[in-house]
């Protein structure tokens, strides 16, 4: 599907009011089938490859910032005249919350384990800079490496105890990126190039979910939020539809009011 003149993977399933689902870095559409499957019999889903991941080639710096992200996101929902709900999860979430605070096509939003960015410029600044040398790092290690590294953070350390083939399933999915598209979207999608959109997010179109396990992005949510507007899986991380995956659809289903 071609959007502003870039040509995105987009898979679309099922019938009903419009669904969208962003994934996170090293993501792709296929990180949300299961959850598609499920849904498909109440919404028209669309799965798709945010620029510079899975089979959606990235772009120059400038055609690649979270702004134009965020426009050509508006203007696959201009192509419903429905409104539409937005989940997105960690970078996907952030998105999703640009979405939420400058469309008026966003009827609902379920932001995961995510931010309404950084407060500051001196920490975005900050952000900026450390997001270009694991870039760097990116392309001078390569692909396996950078996935040997980013599997090994503390923010994915519960994912080590997950089984063996859903390691692998997930490992898999992550090698199946390009270095070039992955090192791009650092630079010019990072969270220090989001602009903060902190003062509007404590709204009631907004749920947010969150691993109780996260312990930041437990803090971000509850300083961006009313209590009632955050969702709390248990046993879950940074990850929840990974750590938690029956009890992260029921939540969904729940907010999008499926019984």
């Amino acid at each position: 599907m071609k959007l502003r003149h870039h040509e995105y993977h987009v898979e679309i399933t099922g019938a009903g009011p419009p669904l969208l689902l962003l994934h996170g870095f090293t993501g792709s559409s296929a990180t949300w089938s299961d959850l598609s499957i499920r849904l498909a019999s109440h919404y028209t889903v669309y799965r798709i490859d945010l620029l510079g991941h899975g089979r959606t080639a990235p772009a120059s710096y400038q055609r690649m910032r979270l702004t134009e992200q965020v426009k050509d996101l508006d203007a696959l929902l201009a192509t419903r005249t429905e409104p539409w709900t937005v989940l997105g999860y960690s970078m996907g979430g952030r998105i999703a919350l640009m979405l939420a605070v400058t469309s008026h096509r966003v009827r609902q939003t379920i932001a995961v384990s995510t931010t309404p960015g950084l407060r500051s410029a001196a920490e975005r600044q900050l952000r900026r800079q450390g997001d270009r040398m694991l870039a760097q790092r990116l392309m001078t290690d390569g692909l396996v490496a950078f996935i040997d590294y980013w599997e090994s953070i503390p923010l994915f350390a519960s994912q080590q105890h997950l089984p063996i083939e859903t390691r692998r399933r997930i490992r898999n999915g992550r090698l199946t990126q390009s270095a070039e598209g992955l090192a791009a979207s650092l630079i010019a999608q990072g969270t220090g190039n989001m602009p903060s959109v902190w003062q509007w997010v404590n709204h009631p179109s907004i749920e947010w979910i969150v691993g109780a396990e996260d312990e930041k992005f437990k803090r971000i949510a509850f300083e961006a939020a009313s209590p009632e507007k955050i969702h709390v899986i248990p046993g879950a991380s940074h990850a929840p539809h990974i750590d938690q995956p029956e009890k992260f659809v029921t939540m969904v289903e729940k907010l999008l009011l499926i019984n």
